[in-house]
């Protein structure tokens, strides 16, 4: 441990003279990987988990933890993508050794790149805090120094190449880099085909399960001010107070409610109301929409007698537009995505509508929608 840290430091504060004393250097790539590369991934990747899901980040005001195996298990591809991305980039620096007058040494090219990633990883530290996210980027850029002065020194390129070698490997690095990102992104989001389970980094910021308590006090769950009888159908009930974000139940489908927002426009009487609330876990995720307002069917495009009705339907899904009553009803559903929308419009004023995706089914937005009856969306006029 006293040797890495003595290495990173003389790296990072001398790295023309440390470079000189890597290259007489006898050892093998295992070796290094276990010794040198291994305990700086690790310190990112630690530091995800910590800042995420451990210490919490700041949205609205308010302090929340990301769920901890999730968040692990992003921080565990990028650990090992890490480690792959120092073999690769060994490879590529090696293959090009030859075509600026250099002779081709694996074990060379290995340390040129497990030693060069050594101010990124631990700048890596920072991302327990958001705030101090730029500085870790300073210690990538850092890092690209240290790849540009040292690769004519391992590599021994010829001093007439010597420039144009490290300008060559810098560009090849940056480019791995954004690779390794995209392919952690990929295989993060809800669509991937690799690893499907994991979710995504934006998942991360927005899911938001439990404020953090002040020391020494108890929290206790508040009821959403509803009607009888509707907390057991998880529906919303009447709310009374103005407060029309309890008229989005806590869970929905399932899901818990991550975010809740009001908005009001235009003149008293003649208010459009909106209420967008957000559910989510892990992947599945579903937006709700209630909207009143006096002019929804003329923003909608549809509504009154006139309104046409359709039924499309291809080999990717479907797209609806039907009366129920004296609602209208519009579905869309994209199979080849698992993602969609059901929305119904009552009395050319009252818009409900879900959308979701991530393991959410049709049926769950259709089920969502129709908890909120006359009596729910009423409130809504009496707003505005």
């Amino acid at each position: 441990m006293f040797a890495l840290i003595a290495r990173v430091k003389s790296l990072l504060l001398s790295p023309g003279t440390e470079w000189d004393v890597i290259d007489r250097e006898a050892t093998s790539p295992g070796r290094l990987v276990a010794r040198y590369v291994v305990p700086l991934a690790a310190i990112p990747t630690v530091a995800i988990v910590i800042g995420l899901s451990v210490l919490g980040i700041q949205v609205g005001g308010e302090w929340h933890r990301a769920p901890l195996l999730e968040v692990a298990l992003s921080a565990f591809l990028f650990f090992v993508l890490s480690i792959v991305g120092v073999f690769v980039f060994a490879k590529v620096i090696d293959w090009l050794a030859p075509r600026f007058g250099a002779a081709r040494n694996y074990n060379q090219a290995f340390k040129l790149s497990a030693y060069s990633i050594t101010a990124a990883m631990v700048a890596g530290v920072l991302t327990i805090a958001p705030a101090l996210q730029i500085l870790a980027l300073l210690g990538a850029t850092y890092s690209l120094y240290l790849l540009f002065v040292g690769a004519p020194k391992i590599m021994h390129v010829p001093e007439k190449s010597a420039v144009n070698y490290s300008i060559t490997a810098t560009i090849a690095a940056i480019v791995l880099a954004l690779l390794v990102g995209l392919a952690t992104m990929v295989a993060a989001a809800p669509s991937g085909n690799l690893f499907p389970q994991l979710p995504r980094i934006p998942d991360l910021w927005s899911s938001a399960p439990e404020p953090f308590p002040a020391a020494g006090v108890s929290v206790e769950a508040t009821p959403l001010p509803v009607s009888a009888g509707t907390l057991a159908s998880g529906g919303g009930g009447v709310v009374t107070g103005g407060d029309l974000r309890g008229a989005t139940p806590q869970r929905l489908a399932g899901l818990n409610r991550v975010a809740v927002g009001v908005e009001r426009s235009g003149l008293a009487g003649q208010r459009t109301v909106n209420v967008e609330a957000e559910y989510r876990d892990g992947r599945r995720q579903v937006l709700l929409q209630i909207v009143y307002s006096r002019t929804i069917a003329e923003k909608l495009g549809f509504g009154g007698p006139s309104t046409s009705e359709f039924d499309r339907e291809t080999a990717d899904g479907y797209s609806r537009r039907r009366r129920v009553g004296d609602a209208i009803i519009i579905e869309d559903w994209d199979q080849a995505s698992q993602t969609g929308s059901y929305g119904r419009l009552v009395e050319d004023r009252f818009y409900v509508k879900a959308s979701g995706g991530g393991g959410m089914s049709a049926d769950d937005l259709r089920a969502a929608v129709e908890l909120f009856g006359k009596d729910t969306l009423a409130q809504f006029e009496a707003e505005s």
